[in-house]
């Protein structure tokens, strides 16, 4: 990962996600990434997810634990006041800001964004902020964070950057698989049918955010192993790391699988040759409570999806 020094460009504008996104641990200190929290509830009781705390492994970990024996568990979208609170104290202390939200496909969040944002530059005229859509979640909002943390150190100046992260996001790629069909019947994506027999069968399904941001399902295996594989097939047939001016880094998301994800990481980074940065994360509650555990995703700079549909129709 390329090194940054802890207050690089700070003078000019911070960089700013949420707690749908996933980073490694050492990005938030070496391109001083800020985070807006976002809130889950456990049982009955709120808790606020910061997702650069160093507890973070820990703190997911519990979830999954809770998820597996059944707790209930819920999400919210972010609130134009929680904005608010947050940047405030930046813009009192001379900095712009550019946020990097959670996919407008998936949530409010990024309207409410927009509104917060407008409200406080009626309030700090002298002030900028920048809000976009990343059209990603989890890993893929990460990549999206990180490489516009990259573009700051570099020099790209917050109109520049802003413009540029919103010209590109079309080219952010998700690749993804989960262990329980019952997470994504919650969530309305299957049938309760669908989710009731996939379970029995051990079918896995690999999903793709298409170019709304919303989830797609575009084929399916039959136990781990053969999902492994898909995910990698999935990978190299959507040119990860060939966008021009974009970094090859990629970033694997697991639920709490920290020994069985080293294994994919491997493959990743076989196929993706030693030149890329490949990074593994557990991904946050926010994120996790609609996947459900043995979640397993690859994300990356790659072709927009509208290529995916190309040659779906060229196959067929």
């Amino acid at each position: 990962m390329e090194k940054c020094e802890r207050n690089c460009a700070m003078e000019d504008y911070l960089v700013y996600t949420d707690s749908a996104a996933d980073l490694p641990a050492s990005a938030y200190e070496k391109f001083d990434i800020r985070i807006v929290p976002m809130d889950y509830v456990l049982n009955g009781k709120s808790v606020t997810f910061h997702t650069e705390a160093p507890d973070h492994d820990a703190h997911c970990d519990e979830l999954y634990r809770a998820q597996k024996e059944g707790a209930d568990v819920q999400t919210s979208q972010i609130v134009p006041y929680r904005y608010i609170e947050t940047w405030t104290p930046e813009l009192e202390a001379g900095h712009d800001i550019l946020y990097l939200s959670f996919s407008s496909g998936m949530s409010a969040t990024y309207d409410n964004a927009v509104g917060a944002a407008n409200q406080l530059m009626e309030e700090f005229p002298d002030r900028k902020i920048r809000v976009v859509d990343s059209l990603a979640a989890t890993a893929g909002e990460g990549v999206v964070a990180y490489t516009a943390a990259l573009n700051r150190s570099k020099g790209m100046s917050l109109e520049e950057n802003a413009k540029f992260m919103q010209e590109h996001v079309k080219y952010i790629r998700h690749i993804f698989t989960v262990g329980d069909l019952n997470y994504l019947h919650k969530g309305g994506r299957v049938s309760a049918a669908v989710a009731v027999i996939g379970t029995m069968l051990n079918i896995k399904p690999m999903l793709i955010i298409n170019s709304l941001g919303k989830l797609d399902v575009v084929g399916k295996t039959r136990g781990h192993n053969q999902a492994l594989k898909a995910l990698i097939s999935g990978f190299k047939s959507r040119g990860a790391g060939s966008v021009e001016g974009l970094p090859k880094v990629i970033f694997i998301g697991h639920t709490s699988d920290y020994e069985g994800v080293k294994h994919l990481k491997e493959m990743v980074q076989e196929a993706a040759g030693p030149d890329a940065v490949v990074e593994t994360i557990c991904e946050s509650p926010i994120i996790g409570v609609h996947t459900g555990t043995d979640f397993y995703s690859v994300c990356f700079w790659g072709q927009p999806v509208e290529e995916d549909l190309k040659d779906e129709r060229k196959n067929g």
